[in-house]
């Protein structure tokens, strides 16, 4: 009796996964039907209830929602596909309500895409954080054919070495803190957009896509950024807080345009942007010890004299290096126009002295040579 009970037991404890365990291949999912072969294991419109961790091939059919108090781990080397439900148009997502820990590997990474056989972008909605301020972690993870690879509501996010492309956008962010590192965004619609959000980026780039990086109304911390190959923008920002250093902003349409705001530049190259490299409106700017050169259309264009630029270098641009469009007097003394000739450096420069609707640009006195600790 005793041996009988003891191999009941036995059996009982291996039909059952342990808790907050992957479910292997051979047990059903949510709706009843076993797992394909090529996928670990198969949710279909789930809710977790518990601490679960995710490895090898999992298949998302329509949704996975992870709730308040319930954290989902995501192990180096998983693939995560997505697809809709059958006979549903709604975009299959992950909404994280409590903790996302997808951590990679560089040797390893976490890929999540489409479970489509002929993938395109916005084949599956992407990641949706909504008001979860827990720690959630993204690292050496690659994210492509999503509408949104990432979507953030008042939430919180950690990315390190994250890659987004082929989607619509790589992350949108509405009133949420951001801190990314080593990340990269291309081949999209949209980079970065980003309203009434804190975000801290360093040492990452937002290439080849349609509009590099679109804030409002947001406080911005960019250190040793490449933002670069944006058919439009390379970067947008209207009424934000900036702080720009030792980055990159070329070969895009429009470089960069402010409008309003405050903050600072410096130690960034400007270089062969397609129209005007850097639109200053209504914003209270300083640039300094920047680069600008090589830009097919004006270096810097003024609405205003709210700006400051000092300990500037203009190199071989195209348009003028400093077109003051507005009609207040505006400042950019110490900055070096390539040379010291009066004639040669008045020519790139559009002010009141060849336009009486402008107001002027003061330049005297200027560098006699390139500053030092230029980028």
């Amino acid at each position: 009796m005793k041996r009988i009970l003891c191999t009941l037991f036995c059996v009982s404890l291996l039909s059952f996964p342990l808790s907050g365990e992957f479910l292997p291949a051979a047990v059903l999912n949510s709706a009843g039907a076993a797992a394909p072969d090529n996928a670990s294991t198969v949710y279909d419109g789930v809710t977790l209830t518990e601490d679960m961790t995710w490895r090898g091939t999992v298949l998302v059919k329509g949704f996975v929602v992870v709730p308040p108090q319930t954290t989902l781990r995501i192990e180096p080397g998983a693939v995560v596909r997505f697809i809709s439900r059958p006979g549903q148009t709604a975009a299959a997502r992950l909404i994280v309500q409590g903790r996302l820990q997808a951590v990679g590997t560089a040797a390893a990474p976490i890929l999540m895409t489409s479970g489509r056989s002929a993938v395109a972008p916005g084949d599956w909605g992407g990641i949706s954080f909504a008001s979860t301020e827990k720690r959630n972690i993204m690292e050496y993870c690659r994210i492509e054919n999503a509408d949104s690879g990432i979507d953030l509501r008042f939430s919180s996010i950690t990315l390190k070495a994250v890659s987004i492309s082929k989607s619509r956008a790589a992350l949108r962010s509405h009133d949420s803190l951001v801190q990314m590192t080593g990340c990269t965004f291309e081949d999209l619609e949209t980079g970065i957009e980003a309203h009434d959000s804190e975000f801290d980026l360093r040492d990452s780039t937002i290439a080849n896509c349609r509009q590099g990086v679109v804030m409002n109304r947001s406080f911005v911390g960019i250190s040793s950024v490449t933002i670069k190959g944006n058919a439009l923008y390379g970067l947008l920002a209207e009424e934000c807080r900036l702080k720009i250093s030792s980055g990159e902003i070329s070969e895009n349409g429009i470089g960069a345009r402010f409008k309003g705001g405050e903050g600072n530049i410096q130690m960034t190259r400007f270089i062969k942007n397609r129209e005007t490299a850097l639109h200053l409106s209504g914003s209270r700017i300083k640039v300094q010890r920047s680069l600008f050169a090589d830009n097919s259309g004006d270096a810097v264009r003024l609405e205003d004299g709210r700006s400051l630029l000092a300990g500037n270098a203009f190199i071989s641009n195209r348009g003028f290096n400093i077109y003051n469009a507005g009609r207040e007097d505006a400042n950019a003394l110490l900055n070096w126009w390539g040379g010291t000739d009066p004639s040669a450096i008045a020519a790139k420069i559009h002010d009141a002295a060849t336009d009486k609707n402008s107001g002027t640009l003061q330049l005297f006195p200027w560098l006699t040579e390139k500053p030092p600790l230029m980028p």
